[in-house]
Order: C-alpha cells, then structure tokens, then sequence
C-alpha cells in the first residue's frame, strides 16, 4: 500500500492558527476535495480540503491544536485496492438503490425580514470565537453595531447581564440553592 502525507497548504501569512472542527475519522474513506479540518483565524473560517484519495490510516491532529502551513493533517493509503473496494461498494449500492423507492420531501420556505431575524447572528469569527470560549449561544446576543452585528463588548454585557441575573444564593437549609 501507498501511505501518503497530506499537510496544511498554503493558508497566507498566518501562523499557529486554531483547528475548529475536525470532518473526518480513521479509516474513512476521502475523496478529491472533500473538506478534512476547518480552521479559524481572527479574520476568517477556512476548511482545507484533500487534495489526495483514498482510506485515511492515521489522523494527526484533533479540535483545539494550532497549526501552520506545511505542518501533517493526516496519511492516507492510496492503492487501487481501495478504489476497486470502493467501485464494489458502488455498484451493489446502485443495485440496492434501484429497488428503493424515492420520496422527495416537502420544501418548506423560510422568510427573514430585517427586523426578525432571530436564527442568524452577524458576528465576526473573532467575536464568534469568543462567544465560543465563554459557552454564550451567539444567537441570544443583541448586537449593538449596524444592522445587529455582534460585538466581542456585546458579549460581555450579555455575560455580565446573565451572571447578575442568576445569581445563586444559599438557603438557610444547607442543602438547598435558591434562584433569585
């Protein structure tokens, strides 16, 4: 078998940037493009795809490390075995997938108006990041800039509003915490 190495490609000048989201697991199989790790500088989110095929044997990192161009994500063993387990997989797919009857859902629209937008936040990935560190849901921030965008102060208001809100207090029953 051929054990290749892919590496974090050129990401710009940045350095020891953080990995957010981790798309694949050990002995997956990836195609071409398909997206492996997600990665967030102060300025934006990026997946890095594959730009190999085949069964990953060992991934090298996980949530939380930083990384630099040129530095391992993963090998991954590229040999025509795999392809040809793959076009057999493919083929008794396509056999099944012809005795199955297809029921195509029904599609909901969804309307959003300027003023009534309560599923998405405008934030940037800094300020998301934050949000993120602290365990704050971005979505029940009330953004204080230009069309509600979210603000890394926002944050902390909505922290500090939260923790004065719902302080504990102990009772005068040692086992028992009242809310106020």
């Amino acid at each position: 078998m051929s054990e290749t190495e892919i590496k974090v490609p050129n990401i710009g000048d940045f350095k020891d940037v953080e990995v957010i989201e981790v798309l694949v697991t050990e002995g997956q199989s990836i195609k071409k493009n398909d997206a492996l790790i997600t990665i967030e500088s102060d300025k934006s989110s990026v997946e890095i795809p594959s730009n190999l095929e085949g069964k990953i044997k060992n991934l090298k990192i996980k949530v939380g490390d930083k990384v630099s161009e040129g530095d391992l994500i993963l090998t991954v063993d590229s040999d025509s075995e795999v392809k040809k387990e793959e076009v057999k997989e493919k083929t008794e797919n396509e056999k099944e997938s012809k005795n199955i009857e297809v029921i195509k859902p029904e599609i909901q629209e969804k309307t959003f108006s300027k003023n009534n937008i309560s599923d998405i936040s405008s934030a940037s990935p800094k300020a998301r990041k934050f949000a993120r560190e602290l365990g704050v849901d971005i979505n029940q921030v009330a953004g204080s800039q230009k069309d509600g965008r979210v603000v890394e102060d926002d944050i902390k208001k909505f922290v500090s509003s939260y923790s004065k809100n719902n302080v504990a207090v102990k009772d005068s029953k040692p086992d028992k915490i009242k809310r106020i």
